[in-house]
């Protein structure tokens, strides 16, 4: 099976050489333990490896995100300015397309784009798509709801031959009773923790789910660095 690049050296080395390509993979956790960079570094290899790349931004705007990649030393910009990178803005269109509700209620209601609609905001010769943050997409909607949406959505993005990552708030993982984990070729999750030995508050990826893939169940020790998500070393059993 061929595989993409993770963007972090270590973790492809666990992984068999990194995700499946073409399917679907979802990445949770708390704030602070780097989803969205980790998405970064994703798109970055994917577009340094001559890819087509979408993000489909839900809580940022464009500018926000390529600033974060300067930071972390990453090509984003650049790769933006030459049309490798495709940016949809859909925080903007959150915040801003807004429709008169009832006189006496709040005034002015967000309107929702679905998540079946997500697919035909990526252009068709995109190759690699990551959603940051899909959790906002199932606000309001029952359990039911949620998962036959995100099961559409996987799908369609898969027969198309987008390899894809979705990136997802702990919160609305729990509150959607962790689904996005069945319909998803794989998972990974990041977890603050303390470590028992140093009483030290430190930051671990745990891989439940790869398909076709062989993979450890041990919780791997990572920083975030000036340069982006890196797997330590770590013998410690928590």
């Amino acid at each position: 099976m061929e595989r993409l690049s993770t963007g972090i050296d270590e973790l492809d080395g666990k992984i068999s050489g990194g995700f499946p390509k073409g399917k679907g993979i979802v990445i949770t956790g708390s704030s602070g333990t780097g989803k969205t960079i980790f998405g970064l570094q994703f798109l970055n290899k994917a577009c340094h490896d001559g890819k087509k790349c979408t993000i489909v931004a839900t809580e940022e705007t464009p500018e926000d995100i390529l600033t974060h990649a300067d930071v972390l030393n990453l090509s984003l910009r650049d790769f933006y300015n030459n049309g490798y990178l495709e940016i949809v803005d859909t925080y903007r269109k959150r915040a801003f397309e807004t429709e008169e509700s009832d006189i006496r209620g709040a005034g002015l209601t967000i309107e929702r784009i679905d998540l079946e609609e997500l697919p035909n905001l990526v252009s068709n010769d995109s190759e690699v798509v990551v959603i940051d943050n899909i959790g906002v997409y199932s606000i309001g909607l029952s359990t039911y709801e949620f998962r036959n949406n995100f099961d559409t959505l996987t799908y369609e993005l898969s027969e198309n031959g987008y390899s894809a990552l979705y990136v997802m708030d702990e919160t609305a993982h729990n509150l959607t009773y962790n689904l996005a984990e069945y319909s998803t070729f794989g998972s990974i999750k990041l977890m603050i923790k303390e470590n028992p030995y140093t009483e030290k508050m430190e930051r671990y990826m745990y891989i439940p789910k790869m398909r076709d893939t062989e993979i450890s169940l041990e919780l791997m020790l990572y920083d975030i660095t000036s340069g982006g998500i890196t797997l330590l070393e770590s013998n410690m059993d928590l």
